[in-house]
């Protein structure tokens, strides 16, 4: 079974922030990997299960306009994910 951890959710932040990654596309890997949770596919790390629930129903809409986090709010979130 696949664990979702803070450190992958980041990485994923930050690779759209070097520019690798469309908003479109870091919001469809959010919605693909809170649904494995969802649906029994995936876990999320130990004692940040919450945490990173959070951040991915934040990301998985920020390909809209009205949800879209600026950089500065995804650096912010990353750097959330990151503290243990």
């Amino acid at each position: 079974m696949t664990v979702i951890t803070c450190t992958m959710v980041a990485d994923q932040i930050d690779e759209r922030l070097s520019g690798a990654m469309t908003d479109e596309a870091l919001a469809a890997w959010a919605f693909d990997r809170f649904y494995a949770v969802e649906l029994g596919l995936a876990r999320f790390e130990a004692g940040a299960e919450e945490r990173i629930a959070d951040a991915l129903d934040t990301l998985m809409f920020s390909d809209h306009e009205t949800f879209r986090l600026n950089e500065e709010e995804l650096r912010g979130l990353a750097a959330l994910l990151r503290k243990l």
